[in-house]
């Protein structure tokens, strides 16, 4: 409507100029008859509705150029006079100083919002540090600053000189990796998990931090550890433990007389007496040797080498797998492996992830006993930020009984088992900053998922 007004006023004016320029061509023609007054008169208003139509066209010009630079200095106090004669301009005025409104209503309520997401973001007991790849900080939230102990910084290299080691490992943290750092925070020693995501946000990379707080869950989940474990060891040491003492009473009360401690005279031990002896010896032997096998099976447990790191397609791995453990597992049985995509490089030591691979095609495969056949599918994929290795069987599942315990060392349910193979399977995908968990229920198979950080 208001450009309508100002097009429909600019029409006019030059209508009335084209007129009055008619005119003056007339009046040209008969000026010897002395109209020089009016071709006076004529020259005024030619001059005047041309002046009065420049004026317009400047003023509304320069009205739009001061409205839209105060939009781009984002200035929204700027207001025009809603008392101009001219109705086009009045309404023109009005427009603008409406829309001028509109975008210091958007402007207010958007630093609403930014002051609400900002007290929420420190409120949250979690820190968390956002910087895009020029290491320029934007998100830096009050537990943030309590864990780095820099109060504002505007670079990530600020880091660098008060705590270098949270420096690098800001600096080189993979998204989906994380990463438990120790440090002493107000003279306490913590344990902070330190994990990071990459978003992007206006065409720029930005990578999220984040800083967790979690020794109360680690000193729970410690203390529960040990108490499974020494549950476990407590059993397997009395099995042990028992039969020696028992014998070894028996064998002394060979040896001296009932209810009291003198010995029974030479003449008195038979040859029945020392083949028992010797007996109950040979079965103290063998006890002590297994209990010997067990501290060295525990020994393997606490002395395990770091991962020696290099480069390997996961198809190989599956395939050398698959002909290893095909010649060991019933013919009844078939491994199926798939990879997607078929090239996917796996950094990690190459020998440790085969053992795990290989414990778990072993355990899967002795989960058939009541089926004619079964299947063992090989999976490998990307996902969860991460490389996904799943074993999955069709077997007859773990109970929920027990699932809790199955990483737990020495801890078995087979009659041979040693109990070592899974807890051994964690402890190398914890040195690969990567987590082994378990999917299962009975008699609906078991899905165990090695997941490795990008």
């Amino acid at each position: 409507m208001v450009l309508n007004k100002f097009f429909i006023n600019v029409l006019i004016r030059i209508t009335l100029i084209a007129l009055s320029c008619v005119a003056l061509g007339i009046i040209l023609q008969h000026l010897d008859r002395g109209y020089y007054f009016t071709l006076a008169g004529i020259i005024f208003l030619i001059v005047l509705q041309t002046w009065l139509m420049v004026n317009q066209v400047n003023k509304t010009n320069a009205d739009l150029e001061k409205f839209f630079s105060s939009v781009q200095d984002h200035d929204t106090s700027v207001r025009f006079p809603e008392n101009a004669m001219n109705s086009s301009f009045k309404k023109l005025h009005d427009r603008m100083n409406n829309l001028n409104t509109v975008i210091q209503n958007v402007k207010i309520e958007n630093e609403r919002t930014s002051h609400f997401l900002q007290s929420v973001v420190d409120h949250v007991d979690i820190g968390l540090l956002s910087f895009d790849m020029n290491g320029s900080i934007g998100i830096y939230n009050r537990v943030a600053k309590r864990y780095l102990n820099v109060q504002q910084p505007w670079q990530l290299s600020s880091f660098k000189t008060i705590n270098d080691e949270m420096f690098k490992i800001i600096h080189t943290i993979k998204p989906g990796q994380e990463i438990l750092h120790k440090m002493n925070i107000d003279n306490l020693l913590q344990s902070i998990l330190i994990k990071a995501t990459e978003l992007t946000y206006e065409s720029n990379v930005i990578k999220l931090v984040s800083f967790q707080d979690i020794t109360n869950e680690l000193d729970k989940k410690e203390l529960d550890s040990w108490q499974r474990l020494v549950r476990v060891l407590t059993h397997e040491i009395m099995n042990s433990v028992s039969p020696i003492t028992s014998l070894t009473s028996v064998i002394s009360g060979y040896f001296k007389k009932k209810d009291d401690e003198i010995p029974v005279p030479l003449e008195k031990i038979d040859r029945q007496i020392v083949s028992k002896t010797l007996s109950g010896l040979n079965t103290i032997e063998e006890t002590g040797k297994g209990l010997l096998d067990f501290v060295d099976k525990f020994r393997s447990l606490t002395s395990l080498p770091k991962p020696n790191l290099t480069k390997f397609t996961i198809g190989n791995l599956f395939r050398k797998c698959k002909i290893l453990m095909e010649s060991n597992i019933p013919n009844n049985i078939k491994i199926i492996a798939s990879v997607y995509p078929d090239d996917i490089i796996l950094v990690a030591d190459y020998a440790q992830v085969e053992q795990v691979l290989i414990n778990l095609i072993k355990n899967a495969s002795e989960a058939f006993s009541n089926k004619n056949s079964g299947t063992i599918h090989l999976k490998a994929f990307y996902g969860d930020g991460g490389i996904l290795i799943q074993v999955e069987d069709n077997g007859i599942g773990i109970s929920n009984d027990i699932i809790e315990d199955i990483f737990v060392p020495f801890y078995t349910t087979k009659e041979n088992g040693s109990g070592i193979g899974l807890s051994l399977s964690k402890q190398i995908m914890q040195n690969h900053y990567g987590t082994i968990s378990v999917n299962s229920a009975p008699k609906k198979g078991a899905k165990f998922t090695l997941k490795f950080p990008l």
